[in-house]
């Protein structure tokens, strides 16, 4: 009997030995996890494209730092859009002592007054982009081959076409030149909006923009952008329809007759009053002859000043409907908002009155 006891004692043991074996080797097993890390590299580019008014696309550098305006008009907006400092080339003689003043960066830029009207100034000026209303294809090619993207821009006869020039020379900019290019057209549409609302339904008055200079008269038609702005200003471009715009007679503004005369002088503005065939117009006859104000450039034409030339046309043709018009305090707040300049009552003055510095055309 004991002798059986024994024998399923050495069983037993021999079972719980086997299944100590067992767990101590499930117990030494080892796991091995490894990790894989992956390295990520950006290059910046050193190029982009941008497309032309004309849908053609133009590889400009990456980083623009050196661009050549073709016009002063866009030489204005482009320092508007926080980037005088990169103008190494512009219509110099069209930037008067108050664009010089307002856009120090640009003097710093320019020193030498290097001027897009010569081709040679362009290509010695280093700039990467030359923009502008450039047609002329021997020229375009002149650039291209010296290492210079054009980027033609050559509409300007509506609102929408005046913001698709700033946003694309925002473009052409980068940075925060398109988030500037925003601002901008959003206070330019407000402007028309006021007065579109103002005075669509007043009288309109019979406006024309003209200009005497060494004795030659000229005139704007409807594909203007100051034609656009007589309009939403509440006035009727008497010259609208006229194709010669360059060679105006006195009988044609005898026909015309308008209320009100705009020109971009003083000196325009005496030699119109010193016409003794005009003394019957009702502009000349009533003293409603008014000269276009300046200040950092012409407001009449394409600059981005232009966006208070509405104001201003409206203000002299309904001045009495529009009492909430103040005329100094839009000047002030363009200054301080697009310029971070805080002008005087007398720069104010002389900029309403029209009285730039310098001589400036378009």
């Amino acid at each position: 009997m004991r002798k059986s006891s024994n024998k399923v004692l050495c069983i037993i043991g021999a079972i719980v030995l086997s299944l100590c074996i067992v767990l101590s080797g499930c117990g030494s097993t080892t796991t091995t996890t490894t990790t894989t890390t992956s390295v990520t590299t950006t290059t910046t580019p050193t190029t982009r494209t941008v497309m032309d008014q004309n849908g053609n696309a133009v590889v400009i550098p990456y980083k623009v730092t050196r661009v050549a305006p073709q016009i002063g008009a866009m030489a204005h907006m482009t320092a508007l859009l926080g980037d005088s400092n990169e103008i190494v080339c512009a219509a110099d003689s069209s930037l008067n002592a108050t664009f010089r003043k307002i856009f120090p960066g640009y003097v710093q830029a320019n020193p030498k007054g290097l001027s897009t009207s010569n081709v040679e100034d362009v290509i010695a000026s280093g700039a990467q982009v030359f923009y502008g209303p450039i047609t002329d294809a021997a020229t375009i090619a002149k650039y291209q081959a010296a290492g210079i993207a054009v980027i033609p821009l050559n509409a300007f006869s509506t609102v929408d076409q005046m913001k698709a020039n700033i946003r694309k020379i925002a473009e052409i900019l980068g940075g925060d030149a398109p988030a500037k290019a925003e601002v901008f057209c959003t206070y330019y549409d407000a402007q028309i909006a006021y007065c579109t609302q103002n005075t669509s339904s007043l009288p309109k008055v019979k406006v024309l923009s003209l200009n005497s200079v060494a004795g030659v008269m000229s005139t704007i038609n409807s594909t203007d952008i100051c034609s656009v702005y007589m309009t939403v200003a509440g006035g009727v471009n008497v010259a609208a329809d006229v194709t010669a715009v360059s060679s105006v007679s006195a009988e044609n503004v005898i026909q015309w007759n308008p209320d009100v005369i705009i020109t971009n002088s003083a000196d325009s503005k005496a030699a119109i009053l010193a016409q003794t065939t005009l003394q019957s117009v009702s502009a000349v006859k009533n003293g409603k002859i008014f000269v276009v104000p300046w200040g950092t450039y012409l407001w009449s034409v394409r600059s981005a000043e232009g966006a208070m030339m509405p104001l201003w046309l409206a203000k002299i043709m309904h001045g009495d409907a529009l009492t909430d018009l103040d005329m100094n305090k839009v000047v002030r707040d363009y200054y301080s908002k697009f310029y971070g300049y805080s002008i005087s009552d007398t720069e104010i003055a002389s900029i309403l009155a029209g009285t730039p510095s310098t001589t400036m055309t378009k």
